[in-house]
């Protein structure tokens, strides 16, 4: 795009100089137009725009008009310029919402979205979110409601928010040496410049004065600043108010505005996503903006609605149409698909059923507005867990999106150690010891750039179960030959369900746990069957290490998982070992003495589903109660590999409790 400034320039403008006008001047001249324009109105002409622009042209102040979508730009004698909008609309609820029920969804297909950039989400690099925002007699109050709103969400998760503002230019020079994270605006705004290299500009709520034209001579004669009235002030004009206001440029925002990387800039503004806008929206880019989102057509306030929601998504925050139970966080890709597919109904009326796109404000059969995505930088205001696994060795792996950038993880309150850190998984080491130390167990919560994720729940759960094999005697024989598996068992895992999209049904981890180091195993076989002059007696004691999933010598090898869906805590143990029970038998001839393996059938624990897509395909399936405690079991079942009424498998605990408890709150 070329400049738009005075001085000669190559749009044709007039040199400044002698031409130079006084701010009682532009005053004078930019309020006959607003009131031209209330006369063509009140006057119900057929193109009152197109009269308005008849009669700008024909004032000497002027040299040069165009019109834009509900806007008109002028050319100032002195080459400055001005611009004059009635293109931000307060929401009217809609007459009927009977027209809007079946709204397609056309602005899916405008979304502009870029290729991944190095193809992990990463958090912004500065965690300075601002917030600026016209005034306008009070018009922009829902405005800057719902950016109070988003700034509480993102404070939350570790954000510093600048103080909220007006939109002046003198807060937008404050930004010059400010990297900001994030950037929401909401404005006027309009297309400005004469056909052919027209462009963008963003109304400020600064007044013109004959000090501040001296100020910012150099910005007002390069066209980074331009003059700027809004019908809606029109009220202010009666009450005495004269001045317009300045506004600003592509050239203004590229040379003033700093953001860093992977940053988000929100533009709730009219024709902020437009084609002709796409200057201004470059001179964000250059300036750093990672990702921008802006209005094709006119915003209202349900353009503030969908921020609302996105922000709320994004964070985790749950305060805007919370789900039960509440949401995690999720990503941008995530969050933006939510938007195209739901919609917005207050007290009955539905004003759209895709929050991308922004209904007539009106209700006068204009085009609605499409919001847009440009740039691919920006993926999450926070980190995101997703779901928690457990592993060997106290190893906790963390699942979700996280950045590159290493952050910390605290269990408990309690920072952790982490040993891995990658863009979607990371690998900390669980304090462990029977007193339960701190970093053990709690809410688990990732930092990243100093922003905080949503919380996820590292459950604790503590108890004995015993596995016991008997034989039965079989006829003419005497006494029970019996081997016990007793464990003193500490597991820990995410006893939550979890969702794959924003807003969708509940699912199951897929995730297994296995034991915590110290979970402690121990056998013990004995009895003696006799039957005529032979007997077989079993005897052998000790303990066994748990080995993870290997085969290690006499060892244990037990995972386990939560189906949070159905409330069930599923256990999985097998005995590795050939020479655990010894085994004694005496005839009339011989004594002979032999080693071999424990009888531990793992057939017989409850269920097996070795093809059913379990992840623990066999073993004893416990309840969850309500605060996440395994109750007492106690069942006995008959082997199906021996021959019936000849052995059966006793699994038993008293308990095992939850700790933390199961808490309802935690976001899926």
């Amino acid at each position: 795009m070329l400049p738009l400034g005075g001085g000669g320039d190559a749009t044709g403008g007039p040199s400044a100089g002698s031409l130079v006008m006084t701010a009682d001047e532009r005053a004078a001249s930019t309020s006959r137009v607003a009131e031209k324009y209330e006369a063509l109105l009140e006057a119900k002409v057929a193109d009152p725009w197109g009269d308005l622009k008849a009669y700008v042209l024909a004032q000497p102040e002027f040299v040069e008009a165009e019109l834009g979508k509900e806007s008109l730009w002028a050319r100032f004698r002195d080459g400055r310029q001005f611009l004059f909008t009635d293109n931000l609309k307060p929401l009217a609820r809609p007459l009927s919402a009977e027209s809007l029920q079946r709204m397609e969804r056309p602005g899916d297909a405008l979304q502009q979205k870029g290729a991944s950039g190095n193809g992990k989400p990463e958090v912004p690099a500065s965690g300075i979110a601002v917030f600026l925002s016209a005034d306008d007699q009070g018009n922009f109050a829902y405005a800057k409601a719902a950016q109070a709103r988003i700034a509480e969400m993102l404070k939350d998760r570790g954000w510093t928010i600048a103080p909220q503002k007006d939109l002046t230019i003198d807060t937008l020079m404050s930004l010059s040496t400010t990297k900001m994270g994030i950037l929401h605006l909401t404005a006027h705004s309009a297309l400005i410049g004469p056909t052919g290299v027209r462009q963008f500009g963003v109304i400020t709520e600064t007044l013109t004065t004959d000090e501040l034209d001296a100020r910012y001579k150099a910005e007002l004669d390069s066209g980074e600043i331009i003059y700027h009235r809004n019908r809606a002030r029109l009220k202010e004009m009666l009450l005495g108010q004269q001045r317009p206001r300045y506004g600003i440029t592509e050239a203004f925002v590229r040379n003033r505005l700093k953001f860093s990387e992977n940053s988000l800039v929100v533009m709730v503004s009219c024709e902020s996503g437009t084609p002709d806008a796409a200057g201004f929206r470059q001179g964000l880019t250059d300036a750093g903006a990672g990702t921008i989102i802006a209005w094709d057509g006119s915003s209202n306030d349900i353009g503030h609605v969908a921020m609302k929601i996105m922000f709320d998504r994004l964070t985790a925050a749950n305060k805007f149409d919370a789900k039960d139970p509440a949401n995690r966080a999720f990503d941008m890709e995530a969050v933006w698909d939510y938007l195209g597919k739901r919609g917005f109904e207050q007290d009955g009326y539905v004003y759209t059923n895709n929050l991308l796109v922004t209904p007539d404000a009106e209700g006068k059969g204009q085009a609605p507005a499409f919001v847009k995505r440009f740039g691919n930088g920006f993926d999450l205001t926070n980190p995101v867990i997703t779901d928690l696994e457990t592993r060997w060795k106290d190893i906790m792996v963390v699942h979700g999106n996280f950045g590159t950038k290493t952050g910390t993880v605290t269990v408990g309150g309690t920072p952790v150690q982490v040993s891995a850190w990658s863009d979607d998984r990371i690998e900390v080491n669980l304090p462990t010891a029977d007193n339960d130390p701190p970093g053990s167990m709690g809410d688990v919560v990732v930092t990243a750039r100093d922003r905080t994720s949503n919380r996820r729940v590292l459950t604790s759960w503590r108890g004995s179960v015993e596995y016991t094999f008997e034989t039965l005697p079989i006829p003419g024989s005497t006494g029970l030959l019996t081997s016990v598996l007793n464990l003193d068992l500490h597991v820990r895992g995410d006893a939550h369900e979890l969702r794959t999209e924003v807003d969708g049904s509940l699912g199951r981890s897929v995730r297994l746990f296995v034991p915590a180091s110290d979970t402690k195993a121990s056998y013990k076989s004995s009895g003696t069957n006799s039957s005529g002059l032979f007997t077989r007696t079993w005897s052998g004691s000790g303990t066994l290490p748990y080995t993870g999933f290997g085969f290690d010598g006499n060892s244990l090898s037990l995972h386990g998982s939560i189906d949070a869906i159905g409330r069930l805590f599923k256990l999985s143990p097998a005995v590795v070992g050939q020479d655990l029970l010894k085994v004694k038998t005496t005839s009339i001839s011989e004594t002979k003495e032999t080693t071999t393996f424990l009888p531990f059938h793992t057939d017989a624990l409850g269920f097996t589903n070795a093809f059913g897509g379990d992840t623990a395909s066999y073993g004893t399936l416990f309840t969850l109660d309500y605060l996440g405690n395994v109750p007492a079991y106690d069942k006995r079942l008959a082997v199906p590999t021996l021959p019936p009424d000849s052995a059966w498998m006793r699994v038993k605990t008293s308990g095992m409790t939850a700790s933390p408890a199961f808490d309802g709150t935690v976001g899926r």
